[in-house]
């Protein structure tokens, strides 16, 4: 075991890979069993003197092989000499493979790291964008929305990292799955269409399903495996968000200590009209919210209309609305709001100041 262990020391200390634990359990071993350090004077010579000369296995073996030769004219006493360099070469066989697969992943990392280039797509507030994949996967960007992504996916998945909200087609290839880092969400798919919404200046975010399935973790769950079915909705608490603020009742919360609360719901539909999911209404250039506090739509008034609000008073915060908007102005649509519910507003250059 002792061996064992001194080869994969020894390889990693050669590949310069020795952690500070692992660099005392070296000099232990060494200290232990002193015919270990001719060995790894041996070894660390004909790698730092001639690492190029001697990087094929058959080369540097030979080199041993010339040592054993040498002791074995050696008169008998020294035999014990001769067994340690049966052994190293035994040991050095087994280096020098270690060796050239650490080189090998090594180098093919750098080349796929080489050769994959990282993209990134960002969109202002009041703007969308549309974007084609090299998969063929079609990607709608909400406002204030960044996406990156590789030039071309690898051969083993398709990953891209968002933040903000984006609609997703997936191109289906069930031998490459596709995956959207999004915060605390991790979301694997086959081939389907959904929506992600991962602001992290707003309480919650969301990973909407239309068609086909999806699957879910959570950073700091990741033994949960959330599998959604169409027409359902997950929202994951940001920060510390309230029940009030997730919009759903406790009853439905799941919660492991202090791991992030998460909910499954079905989606919205605008005053049950089925033809208007108010989830993903803004791929179709509609804003549209149902039940919800100002100070949660606030954010969406700020995207659309490229303003930022500053709520004057606690109470207009909980104010109570459902809306539906396409070509109304700030003005029209904060004076339709007015009509719901009682507030006054100011708008100085592109703060809106709401009393």
């Amino acid at each position: 075991m002792t061996n064992d262990r001194f080869i994969i020391l020894l390889t990693k200390e050669l590949c310069e890979q020795l952690n500070d634990a692992e660099r005392e359990e070296l000099l232990s071993i060494l200290n232990e069993h002193p015919h270990y350090r001719d060995q790894r004077d041996l070894f660390k010579a004909y790698w730092e003197k001639d690492r190029n000369e001697y990087e094929a296995s058959t080369a540097l073996f030979k080199k041993v092989q010339e040592k054993i030769r040498a002791e074995e004219a050696i008169s008998h006493p020294q035999r014990s000499h001769r067994r340690i360099w049966y052994s190293a070469a035994a040991a050095l066989i087994l280096i020098i493979g270690s060796i050239a697969y650490l080189r090998h992943s090594t180098q093919n990392s750098q080349t796929i790291a080489a050769t994959t280039r990282w993209l990134q797509t960002t969109t202002r507030p009041t703007q969308k964008d549309v974007l084609k994949l090299s998969d063929g996967t079609v990607v709608t960007l909400n406002s204030a929305t960044t996406i990156k992504y590789p030039d071309h996916f690898s051969d083993s998945t398709r990953e891209v990292y968002l933040e903000g909200e984006a609609f997703f087609d997936v191109n289906k290839n069930p031998g490459h799955p596709f995956i959207i880092h999004a915060d605390k969400m991790n979301i694997r798919v086959l081939g389907t269409s959904f929506n992600v919404k991962s602001y992290r200046n707003e309480p919650s975010g969301e990973a909407t399903l239309i068609t086909g399935s999806i699957e879910v973790t959570l950073n700091d769950r990741p033994s949960d495996r959330i599998i959604l079915k169409p027409k359902e909705k997950l929202i994951v608490q940001n920060n510390k968000a309230t029940r009030r603020q997730l919009g759903i009742a406790q009853t439905t919360l799941d919660s492991a200590g202090k791991s992030t609360r998460y909910a499954l719901t079905n989606l919205t539909y605008f005053r049950n009209n089925v033809n208007t999911v108010v989830e993903t209404s803004w791929v179709e250039n509609k804003l549209v919210f149902s039940n919800k506090d100002f100070i949660d739509i606030s954010g969406d008034l700020e995207r659309w209309y490229g303003v930022h609000i500053e709520f004057m008073t606690e109470r207009a915060k909980h104010y109570n609305f459902s809306g539906y908007f396409e070509k109304e102005t700030l003005p029209e649509a904060l004076d339709v709001l007015k009509m719901i519910d009682h507030f006054s507003y100011k708008i100085e250059d592109s703060t809106v100041y709401i009393y």
